[in-house]
């Protein structure tokens, strides 16, 4: 299945976005962006580089289904040893949180999203990673990251 992640905020604090899977949409919330000194931004502190990537499930040590994203074109692998020359981003995945500070360098999907004591959370996380994982069903597929039209 192809999905999409389309960006509608860059801010200096967070970038937000919504994810439309199957015929679901959900919000989705990462740090801003922080170029790195190798492609992909800067390793666990920058939000995941526009672009296209395969999406697969992924199992935390603490045993949580996740989705990890991987494009070396892009500068970024899924394991730390696959990396050829020790450099860029590895492991980033699309797991439950509600703030920015819940992911280093990963994407939070939410049911919506609010904001609250001038910071920017997006709702029901876990809930919605259970939705996420039951539309995908555990496959392999396609992500798709772009800016919404007129957001740069």
């Amino acid at each position: 299945m192809n999905i999409t992640l389309d960006r509608f905020a860059y801010t200096p604090t967070e970038t937000q976005g919504g994810l439309v899977a199957g015929h679901e949409v959900f919000y989705t919330l990462e740090r801003p962006w922080i170029k790195g000194i190798y492609a992909g931004g800067k390793s666990f502190e920058s939000c995941v580089p526009d672009g296209e990537y395969e999406l697969s499930q992924f199992v935390r040590p603490n045993g949580d289904k996740v989705f990890a994203l991987f494009n070396p074109d892009l500068g970024v692998w899924l394991n730390k040893d696959d990396r050829p020359d020790g450099h860029g981003r590895y492991l980033i995945l699309i797991h439950a949180g509600n703030t920015v500070r819940d992911v280093v360098g990963c994407i939070a999907p939410g049911e919506s999203r609010i904001i609250h004591d001038n910071q920017v959370f997006v709702t029901n996380s876990r809930v919605t990673m259970d939705k996420i994982l039951g539309v995908l069903h555990g496959a392999s597929h396609r992500l798709l990251i772009r800016p919404a039209l007129g957001t740069h």
